[in-house]
């Protein structure tokens, strides 16, 4: 059975009110991971969300790279404004590698991904997801030098 036109309505009226770019934020030990936005989507009736990241390699091309220990944990965090406090975190992140023409898939627990145990430079990118009342994904990429200090 179809929904009733009023739930439709209230429906589209919250989906309307999701205007605002994401701040994707990650961190390591107290320390910042230096991020560029590549592009987000919030899912309405009409439109679902489906994004593929921008190759990191392009993105990145001339970015610092930031600095972290072979084996660190990275956790990611949406940063809202206090008029915003209520928006929800992220249900999923999807973190990729891309590293000499290969694209490798790295293990997200919850909000927490580990960095490469061998030493280099990773080109990265995260998609965070959001698949419960609001519906949506952005994505970011970053550059790691892993190294022992």
């Amino acid at each position: 059975m179809a929904p009733s036109p009023q739930t439709t309505e209230v429906e589209n009226e919250e989906e309307a009110e999701i205007t605002f770019k994401p701040d994707l934020q990650a961190y390591y030990d107290n320390d910042s991971v230096w991020m560029s936005y590549d592009k987000h989507c919030w899912e309405s009736a009409d439109k679902k969300c489906s994004l593929k990241p921008t190759p990191a390699q392009e993105m990145l091309e001339h970015e610092r790279a930031n600095q972290v220990k072979p084996g660190e944990e990275i956790r990611f965090r949406l940063s809202v404004t206090p008029e915003l406090k209520d928006f929800p975190q992220p249900n999923a992140y999807e973190v990729l590698i891309h590293k000499d023409g290969e694209t490798t898939t790295v293990e997200v627990n919850g909000d927490t991904a580990k960095v490469p145990t061998v030493e280099g430079r990773y080109f990265m990118s995260v998609k965070a997801i959001w698949s419960d009342d609001v519906k949506g994904e952005a994505v970011y990429a970053f550059l790691l030098s892993v190294k022992e200090e």
